[in-house]
């Protein structure tokens, strides 16, 4: 059996080493200086029981307000009942503070005690920041795997800091304990339609379900969707329990701009090579996927093409851009959606393997002059296998750069700095 799983890691770091050749090829790697907002080597949730405990936070969101005033928010699932709150906000005070900001709960420490309180925050484990001043949260309801409450999709008023509606999602549309929602992405009807903020659609990934959950803001309502492409690829994932990362299926979600008039909604397997295009349409069909002809849609899913390579988070920008964090090798791709989707067509538009690590949040957010920002959390990837790290080494870090600064390979500039200065 050892000798067996020997050979199966040998195979699969060469096949690796193999599609990140064919990704870089004819591409000099030179090294990126991405700007740090924040890291920590001691992530504190200011609460002296909980000192000892785990924490590793999966997801980051910026919102710009005005004159270029920012708020950072982060995810902490919970890992345990010590917890103290898993949704947070660095401190406003620390703001320009790189190393070790301190959090503090959002929106309130009411939200998340005690976690088996399903009126509250059970475990937060993604974030959404649309247009509209809203921030869409998900809560897998999970305490270390243990299912205490129903997931729940929340939204709350970035202005007043108030919650807007609460949607249960509902028995039929997750499996209790084995969900894991790893990507978020809301799509707005297009600018100038009336009551464009008081909708949305929310698009979610279950990665060890293996598949997407849509939920219609103003109707209330949610749906389904599985299909083969949602589970993870036989290539790197045969004979490993279904709680392997490499058991992940669906791991992303994103959207095509929202003024393109044919637009898709794009998606990949953790350990896949290829990425999936299905019509956003079709995905928003409410009625189809209840029907008893959803069997049927199997040539609606189209493998995009293949990247030869794993990469993680992908988000993809309002000029259709599809960014990509590759595992483990310290890159962040780019593909247009109007070119084809091969090796060649990939751009490597930042190397930095010092704080390209394990991508787990990859957002694009709107900085106050309306210009378009990639913000990541990239974590060491021993946390997420039990690993131990010294205590002085960086464990997470928040980097980011305006995306046109990656496209023309200038250097990183980012719209938190510009009226708050940082030690960086």
């Amino acid at each position: 059996m050892e000798l067996s799983l020997c050979r199966s890691s040998l195979s699969v770091m060469i096949t690796i080493f193999l599609g990140l050749f064919c990704v870089v090829r004819g591409q000099q790697l030179v090294l990126k200086e991405l700007h740090t907002l924040h890291k920590w080597t001691n992530l504190s949730l200011g609460d002296s029981l909980s000192k000892d405990n785990r924490f590793l936070p999966v997801d980051v969101d910026i919102e710009y307000g005005d004159e270029g005033r920012h708020r950072t928010f982060l995810t902490i699932p919970r890992l345990g009942m010590a917890t103290p709150f898993t949704l947070a906000t660095v401190v406003a005070d620390d703001n320009a503070v790189v190393e070790n900001p301190r959090l503090e709960a959002y929106p309130s420490e009411e939200w998340h005690v005690p976690p088996n309180n399903c009126s509250g925050i059970t475990s937060a484990i993604r974030t959404y920041i649309d247009e509209c001043w809203r921030l869409w949260v998900v809560d897998s309801g999970q305490v270390n795997s243990i299912q205490l409450c129903p997931p729940q999709i929340l939204t709350f008023d970035l202005v007043k800091d108030e919650l807007i509606q609460r949607y249960s999602i509902p028995p039929e549309a997750y499996t209790p304990s084995v969900s894991i929602f790893t990507a978020l992405v809301v799509d707005l009807a297009e600018s100038g339609t009336p009551n464009r903020c008081v909708g949305g659609t929310a698009y979610i990934a279950d990665a060890w379900g293996y598949g997407l959950i849509v939920f219609d803001f103003l109707s209330g309502r949610s749906w389904r969707i599985e299909h083969e492409s949602m589970k993870p690829s036989d290539l790197l994932s045969a004979g490993l329990p279904r709680s392997s990362t490499s058991q992940a299926g669906i791991f992303t979600v994103s959207l095509s701009p929202s003024e393109v008039e044919e637009r898709f909604l794009y998606f990949h397997t953790l350990n896949g090579f290829n990425e999936v295009m299905v019509s956003l349409d079709l995905i928003n069909n409410e009625t189809f996927w209840k029907s008893p002809n959803v069997s049927e849609v199997e040539d609606h899913f189209q493998i995009l093409g293949t990247r030869g390579i794993q990469c993680e988070s992908e988000v993809m920008d309002q000029s259709g851009n599809l960014f990509c964090s590759l595992i483990s090798l310290g890159a962040l791709v780019n593909w247009q959606e109007s070119s084809n989707y091969t090796a060649d067509d990939l751009r490597v538009v930042a190397y930095n393997p010092h704080k390209i690590k394990f991508v787990t949040g990859l957002k694009i957010n709107r900085n106050s002059k309306g210009e378009e920002e990639l913000w990541a959390l990239s974590s060491q990837p021993k946390l997420f296998v039990g690993g131990a790290l010294p205590q002085n080494e960086v464990k997470f870090q928040i980097i980011g750069c305006r995306t046109a600064d990656l496209l023309a390979n200038t250097p990183c500039t980012v719209g938190a700095t510009e009226t708050t200065p940082t030690n960086v």
